[in-house]
């Protein structure tokens, strides 16, 4: 099987985004995991654990959780390994309708831990709260939201984030705005 770009492009895609998952960095993902991500967006946003958007934030993602290793974990022992992860997500990729209907739960549930003062905007220091918790610096975070704001309005919306989110995850395309979603180094090949 030959190794295109796009291939190339998708797989440096996927393994941020393991390494994202992989909290405890022990080179798996298991629900621990998952929730110790979620647990870090919530903190990250300084929001009560026991406050109706965390205890969202921690559903969705059990949730996902859930939906992944259900659809990932090929060898059944509650754990996805990288190979798993990213031959997992290509399926996903295929799906798009698939990959939406996963995802949106997630971006919703991260818009409104980043909507600090409820407002129905999520601005740039906003959005710098959260993408802390993924380990974006200050600078590539502002970045990722300049570029993720595409209507230019000084806000992200649900749907700018989901595209931001569709596009990072599954497009081929090293030119669209979504692989800004953690700021420069992806560019770089640095990761996030």
């Amino acid at each position: 099987m030959t190794v295109t770009a796009q291939d190339e492009l998708l797989d440096r895609k996927f393994d941020i985004c393991f390494s994202h998952a992989d909290q405890n960095r022990d080179g798996v993902v298991d629900a621990s995991d998952i929730l110790t991500f979620a647990s870090r967006v919530i903190s990250a946003v300084d929001e009560p654990f026991a406050s109706p958007k965390s205890i969202a934030m921690l559903q969705v993602c059990d949730d996902w959780w859930r939906a992944l290793v259900a659809g990932l974990d090929t060898n059944g022992d509650g754990r996805i390994d990288p190979e798993e992860y990213r031959v997992g997500m290509r399926r996903i990729v295929g799906a798009p309708e698939t990959f939406d209907a996963a995802s949106r739960p997630v971006a919703t549930a991260i818009w409104k831990l980043c909507d600090r003062d409820g407002d129905g905007s999520v601005t740039a220091e906003e959005f710098g709260k959260v993408q802390a918790a993924f380990g974006t610096s200050p600078e590539n975070a502002r970045l990722a939201f300049e570029r993720l704001d595409l209507d230019g309005d000084g806000s992200l919306s649900v749907d700018e984030l989901m595209i931001a989110f569709r596009d990072f995850y599954t497009s081929t395309d090293p030119e669209t705005a979504g692989n800004w979603l953690f700021g420069a180094d992806f560019q770089h090949g640095r990761g996030a």
